[in-house]
């Protein structure tokens, strides 16, 4: 079945329709964007952040350019909150208002890698003879004939 000869003509054309839509002279589009809404969070406080990233950064074994303050609250008596997005992990750090860090605390579920890691690292800690030993090169003999 073939076509009729003026729709022969116009199919191509009605290819490049879209084609013509598009546009990279900076022109608004002709179909209008849909917004999306991410959450407005106010910036973290740098003196409560500061101290946070530091401690996480020794507690993480990262450097501090990977670790960022997400949000902070305050949760009273001078002491507060900050979120902190370490890596892959979330952590929360309860730091006073005068930058003393209380503790930073995993709010992730640990992987089996991490627990056996940390497994490790307080086996080691309690008592530092127990270091797994290397094994010993087997000493080559030679043999005699005879």
């Amino acid at each position: 079945m073939r076509l009729p000869e003026i729709l022969s003509r116009i199919a191509p054309l009605a290819v490049l329709i879209p084609l013509a839509a598009c546009s990279t002279t900076g022109q608004p589009p002709l179909v209008p964007m849909i917004p999306t809404f991410a959450p407005v969070r106010p910036p973290v406080d740098s003196a409560l952040a500061e101290p946070c990233i530091s401690a996480a950064a020794t507690k993480y074994f990262l450097s501090e350019s990977n670790i960022k303050a997400v949000e902070a609250e305050p949760i009273g008596g001078g002491v507060n909150q900050v979120r902190l997005k370490a890596d892959l992990r979330d952590a929360m750090c309860t730091v006073t208002d005068k930058g003393k860090v209380r503790s930073v605390v995993d709010t992730m579920p640990k992987s089996a890698d991490q627990a056996a890691a940390d497994e490790a690292a307080a086996r080691k800690a309690t008592d530092p003879s127990a270091t797994p030993a290397e094994p010993e090169p087997a000493k080559k003999t030679k043999k005699t004939s005879g």
